[in-house]
């Protein structure tokens, strides 16, 4: 067995590897702030801890990754290592472009609708859907298995979506420009 140390990307890999391209989420408790999020046979894999409106954190196997928003840029770090970044597409606040791995997606939300959708700007294919249920306590989750970024970008969209969901009933539109 190999005791080499995993870095961030190399743990990031294996779990999507492990996952094929899809997982599913659960609300846990009432008010929907931690996540248990189901593989494709029902077992927990890990959970998505939302921590206000502007951290949180993904744990799986042990390892965990940090999500935070400042200002109106975003950012994942895993064991130190940043593994994604994320801002507003010019003035839209349902459009944002991640970077992660020297690739650049464009995704597209839809709050009222509790979907997601990124792609890869070279040749746009779809390597992430999420979509959510009526009242945000679940979620189905799709990725391209192949695509390095994906499963981080689909982690990403999912505490973004959860989030920014609850803000755009209440308040008619999510965290952006001009809110808070």
């Amino acid at each position: 067995m190999n005791n080499a140390p995993r870095t961030a990307s190399s743990w990031w890999y294996d779990l999507q590897q492990s996952l094929g391209g899809s997982f599913t989420t659960r609300a846990r408790g009432l008010l929907a702030t931690k996540f248990a999020l189901l593989d494709s046979e029902g077992k927990e894999f890990g959970q998505l801890q939302l921590r206000g409106l502007s951290i949180a954190e993904f744990a799986s196997g042990g390892r965990a990754a940090t999500l935070t928003r400042t200002g109106e840029s975003y950012r994942m770090v895993a064991e130190g290592e940043e593994v994604l970044t994320a801002a507003p597409k010019g003035q839209s606040v349902d459009e944002l472009e991640i970077s992660c791995g020297g690739r650049t997606y464009e995704a597209r939300i839809s709050f009222f609708r509790n979907v997601a959708v990124a792609s890869y700007q070279r040749g746009g294919g779809r390597s992430v859907h999420v979509s959510g249920g009526l009242v945000g306590r679940s979620y189905q989750v799709l990725f391209a298995p192949d695509d390095e970024c994906a499963l981080s970008a689909a982690v990403f969209l999912l505490w973004h979506v959860a989030t920014n969901r609850r803000r755009a009933y209440r308040m008619g539109r999510p965290m952006g420009r001009g809110a808070m």
